[in-house]
């Protein structure tokens, strides 16, 4: 289940491009029937986030952690911005929604079987920011975090969300 979980949860990051593809169609054709369902899948991406997290928040277990290293990992939003710009790209290519969705298709089998994600756009909007940390055992995780961490004790309880992915307790 948390690789459900993990997979809808990094889906959900690319619901901003599909604004962005939507005010590309709109000036092509004008406001259409594939706008309206680009801005449903987006406000469906947007409260299917709101839903995995609240979710996280609830039912994801709280355990004690050690952190031996911690590191940024905020300039992967970086890849978000550029994945924004292909709408403008595909404009000169034309959009098939056909091959749009084979795309997504095999990004979430690909999805199912990697360890973490990268940052979330709406996370980052929402203040998150993302960390690499070393426990004290020398496993790595991805930690997501609503406060600027600058020492490793500082870190003291997270919940886990898959098994390289947590989230720092308040």
């Amino acid at each position: 289940m948390r690789n459900t979980i993990k997979t809808l949860f990094f889906l959900s990051a690319f619901s901003p491009t599909l604004i962005a593809l939507m005010i590309v169609r709109w000036l092509d054709y004008g406001f259409d029937n594939y706008c309206l369902i680009l801005l449903g899948l987006f406000f469906f991406g947007a409260l299917l986030f709101i839903g995995i997290y609240k979710a996280i928040e609830r039912k994801s277990e709280t355990i004690n952690f050690i952190v031996k290293k911690v590191e940024s990992q905020d300039y992967i939003i970086v890849t978000f911005l550029f994945a924004y710009s292909m709408p403008v790209i595909m404009r000169s290519i034309g959009i098939d929604f056909n091959v749009l969705f084979v795309c997504v298709s095999i990004l979430s089998v690909i999805l199912w079987f990697i360890s973490s994600i990268p940052t979330h756009p709406l996370m980052f909007l929402f203040k998150y920011r993302f960390y690499k940390v070393e426990s004290n055992n020398s496993m790595v995780y991805m930690l997501i975090s609503k406060r600027v961490i600058r020492t490793p004790e500082s870190i003291k309880k997270v919940k886990v969300i898959s098994s390289s992915m947590l989230i720092e307790v308040d």
